[in-house]
């Protein structure tokens, strides 16, 4: 059983069903991992106080990878790599800490984000991207 970690990019498309599918698929599975840096994207986007509330809900009960200096540091070394390949502006800051995160943990990141192609060529870590 694989653990999941799906980027902002996925949860923001979960209602196309190429990606609502197997999305749905890992959080009935338990497989659905989260961070705080993608669970505070996700909830900036809320359209009011209610939705917000009942969305940190659902990213609370799923399991949590926490962002330990570890996991920074990753991200950061990982991001000079791409500097040195010339790409330091194109992930984000939360895509590098994502990533590191799920290589952390040895999970399985999902993204809709060319970015994540990227930092997959530098870190070599199981990535899969869904939708169109």
């Amino acid at each position: 059983m694989t653990l999941v970690l799906a980027d902002t990019s996925v949860w923001m498309r979960r209602s196309q069903a190429n990606v609502a599918e197997p999305l749905a698929e890992a959080v009935e599975e338990g497989r659905a991992a989260m961070t705080m840096p993608i669970a505070l994207e996700i909830l900036r986007s809320a359209h009011d106080f209610r939705s917000a509330r009942d969305t940190a809900d659902q990213l609370g009960a799923l399991r949590r990878i926490p962002i330990t200096d570890r996991v920074e540091w990753r991200a950061r070394s990982v991001l000079l790599a791409l500097a040195w390949r010339g790409y330091h502006r194109g992930p984000s800051p939360v895509d590098l800490l994502a990533a590191a995160a799920a290589e952390s943990a040895g999970a399985e990141l999902w993204h809709c984000d060319r970015h994540f192609e990227l930092i997959g060529e530098v870190t070599g870590q199981p990535m899969r991207r869904l939708g169109a």
